[in-house]
């Protein structure tokens, strides 16, 4: 039985708290719990779906002292220690949406090269994904500069491949719920997010293998 009690208009609305401290109060105390129930009803499910665990890991945001988060999620990758260093997926809030996402950061130095052999080796077919919802190709991690997987031709894809291999540049595509959709109030979100993960996956099981392990 799914824990995930859904996301409220009220929790959309944190990220209008302009004041640092009273924002992040907000965001421990009533969203990273629901995204901590979130991630323990979805990875067991991801497991089955990609072939080896994958642990949920919620946003802490550790590193920021002055400007407050525009958004926050719970990650999805295949080290119980982190995710950063990982491809990985997430499920995260900001003021607008609930989006779902697969992500390598640039600091992702673990899958980042499969990543770019995944792309060099495959073009425009590692971009030939379905979902009920738009799916985007985002310049940043976090969702800035959509632009829609079905426009993306031989010259996007050779702007995509070069902004992927630059040191500073991460890769990011993945969809959006709008906040006043009814999924994200309740527990239907945790099969929307599974659903768009399982859209997303060709692009993780192109960048990982799904024999690779974790140290512990």
């Amino acid at each position: 039985m799914n824990q995930f009690p859904g996301f409220t208009q009220e929790d959309f609305d944190i990220f209008l708290i302009p004041e640092f401290h009273e924002r992040m109060a907000h965001l421990r105390r009533q969203i990273r719990p629901k995204l901590a129930k979130l991630g323990d009803d979805l990875s067991p499910k991801l497991e089955t779906l990609v072939g080896h665990p994958l642990y949920p890991h919620t946003a802490s945001h550790a590193r920021r002292r002055v400007n407050p988060p525009d958004d926050t999620w719970v990650a999805f990758s295949r080290s119980e220690r982190g995710y950063k260093r990982y491809a990985h997926f997430e499920v995260g809030i900001c003021l607008d949406y609930v989006f779902v996402r697969f992500v390598v950061k640039p600091e992702g130095e673990d899958d980042k090269p499969g990543l770019e052999r995944y792309l060099e080796s495959d073009g425009l077919k590692a971009f030939e994904l379905r979902d009920p919802s738009p799916i985007f190709w985002y310049r940043d991690d976090h969702g800035v500069d959509p632009f829609p997987i079905e426009a993306i031709d031989h010259h996007k894809m050779a702007e995509i491949l070069h902004k992927t291999k630059v040191k500073s540049h991460g890769f990011t595509v993945g969809i959006t719920i709008a906040r006043h959709n009814p999924v994200v109030a309740g527990a239907e979100l945790v099969t929307r997010s599974y659903n768009a993960i399982a859209h997303l996956n060709p692009l993780y099981q192109g960048t990982v293998s799904v024999a690779k392990t974790v140290d512990a």
